[in-house]
């Protein structure tokens, strides 16, 4: 398995891969965020040479905190490859690559039903401070 930052190079794994797990972004937005959106860092793992997984960190500054920390908005692992430890191995190349930066808080969100996501966190050290997520759309 080789994981690296994605560049825009990997819009199309991406895309096709996003398309399985959110399904709401064009390749011309991907393209876009990955060439332009300093605040997020995508990480992608590939095995044999074929794209298998993604992370998607984004940075959050704000004058309400001591300190700036990253929030973990994605991790999609295809099936086929799921329990392999791509999921993790992708969490953390994230941690190592914000934490190089010095940034060492990590925030991140997940379905209260997602079980197998809700491990893998706890087992990465997360800990569930029983937050609700609410949205809104105008």
């Amino acid at each position: 398995m080789e994981i690296n930052i994605a560049t825009v190079d990997d819009a199309n794994d991406l895309f096709e891969m996003n398309t399985l797990f959110a399904n709401d972004a064009s390749i011309e937005s991907i393209q876009k965020s990955l060439a332009e959106n300093e605040c997020e860092t995508v990480c992608i793992a590939h095995v044999g040479g074929k794209a298998v997984g993604f992370c998607c960190g984004r940075l959050v500054k704000s004058m309400c905190y001591s300190a700036n920390r990253v929030d973990i908005e994605a991790v999609f692992v295809k099936e086929g490859y799921r329990g392999q430890g791509i999921g993790r191995a992708l969490i953390q190349y994230l941690e190592n690559t914000f934490s190089e930066r010095g940034i060492y808080h990590f925030h991140n969100g997940a379905y209260l039903n997602n079980l197998k996501a809700l491990s893998l966190y706890a087992s990465l050290g997360y800990q569930c401070h029983g937050e609700v997520v609410l949205e809104k759309t105008i």
